[in-house]
């Protein structure tokens, strides 16, 4: 907090303020709050010869602040708004070129010197935080972790941030954890072996990022997205995201052939079919169908052997409801899991396990239904 005042000081206090004048250029509220500090520590009794260390620091790192200020490499911004800027930036990637401004990659090679460095820049901006960390195999760590503690956990977490992409484009080490408190945060880091320069690791991207490509999507088409959300929220997110075959498929009568969902699929999670445990192919499909907004909840099990997939869905006509049900039996049939399919009026259950076998999938009455052609409209 800064505290502006008007005083009248007499010539022989100037005098006296000289040597304080001199050591600041001029200025003379850096020469008093020099002199404040001087006599603080006089009064306290603070003479020995820590305490004069102590002193010459502050009125060290003082005098750098002062000086950053003054020549516009710094700015004094307040407390609160400086806080408001980092809430309302969460979740987007900084750029490295602004990590480079405060960590020079050209002169920091090993994590100790690392460390070193930006706690001497902490104590010179005073943020009072302080970084450790602990470092795991040699010569190069294979993992790291890295603790901020102390000071505003907003600003522990933009250095956090910083510092992060700073060890991952410089030491190939990748965000495997994030821990956050109010007094203290940790980064948990793990050597990876490919780097595309051009872009940030996943682990860093998902724990420092998640807003980033959402972000950059609707920056690019700011009146598409704009629109969309609007509408969205005015119909209660009653409205449904398919894919554009897949709704040329509904409203023929038809479904999308197996092959074409496995495609989908590959192209939604960015990897074969074939290279998914069950568990991981049921949180996908989780994921999809929330999206897809066909249905309207989801419940799922991946405990091994009793894995199950339960839809829930506002649909009355029943012919609706069987082609919903040969949809998604479609989409469970390219992953090479055998499984049983039941329905009620507004829910559907796939029932996976150890015990199944391919003959309950071809004797499952709703599994050989095909789409009457009163489908189509």
């Amino acid at each position: 907090m800064i505290v502006r005042k008007n005083i009248s000081i007499d010539q022989c206090y100037i005098d006296k303020l000289k040597p304080f004048l001199d050591k600041n250029n001029g200025n003379l509220s850096a020469a008093i709050r020099d002199s404040i500090e001087t006599a603080f520590q006089a009064i306290n009794g603070k003479k020995n010869e820590k305490g004069e260390n102590d002193q010459n620091q502050s009125l060290k790192y003082a005098e750098s602040r002062n000086k950053m200020v003054e020549e516009e490499e710094y700015l004094l911004v307040h407390h609160t708004m400086l806080e408001w800027f980092i809430k309302k930036t969460s979740g987007l990637l900084i750029e490295e070129s602004t990590v480079y401004e405060l960590i020079n990659p050209y002169t920091i090679k090993k994590i100790p010197d690392f460390i070193n460095y930006v706690n001497s820049l902490n104590d010179r901006i005073g943020w009072k935080i302080k970084v450790d960390a602990e470092c795991f195999g040699s010569p190069e760590p294979e993992s790291v972790i890295l603790t901020l503690s102390n000071g505003n956990p907003c600003f522990r977490g933009v250095i956090a941030h910083s510092l992060a992409l700073f060890l991952a484009k410089q030491m190939r080490l990748d965000v495997q954890g994030l821990f956050s408190r109010s007094n203290v945060t940790k980064v948990y880091l793990k050597r990876f072996e490919f780097l595309n320069y051009e872009k940030v690791p996943k682990g860093f991207e998902e724990h420092f990022g998640p807003m980033e490509r959402t972000f950059r999507e609707i920056q690019r088409k700011p009146d598409f997205w704009k629109s969309l959300i609007k509408i969205y929220k005015q119909q209660n997110y009653q409205r449904l995201s398919i894919n554009k075959k897949v709704f040329e498929a509904f409203v023929s009568g038809n479904l999308p052939s197996v092959d074409d969902m496995a495609r989908e699929f590959e192209l939604f999670a960015g990897r074969p079919p074939e290279t998914f445990t069950l568990a991981e192919h049921i949180m996908i499909f989780k994921e999809i169908y929330l999206t897809d907004s066909i249905g309207t909840e989801i419940e799922v099990c991946t405990d091994k052997g009793s894995e199950y997939v339960r839809l829930i869905h506002d649909y009355s006509d029943s012919k609706v409801c069987e082609l919903i049900i040969l949809y998604y039996s479609n989409v469970f049939k390219f992953i090479g899991h055998p499984f049983t399919v039941t329905s009620s009026p507004h829910m559907i259950v796939f029932e996976f396990g150890k015990n199944l076998s391919a003959s309950h999938i071809s004797k499952s009455r709703l599994m050989n239904m095909e789409p009457e052609p009163s489908f189509a409209p």
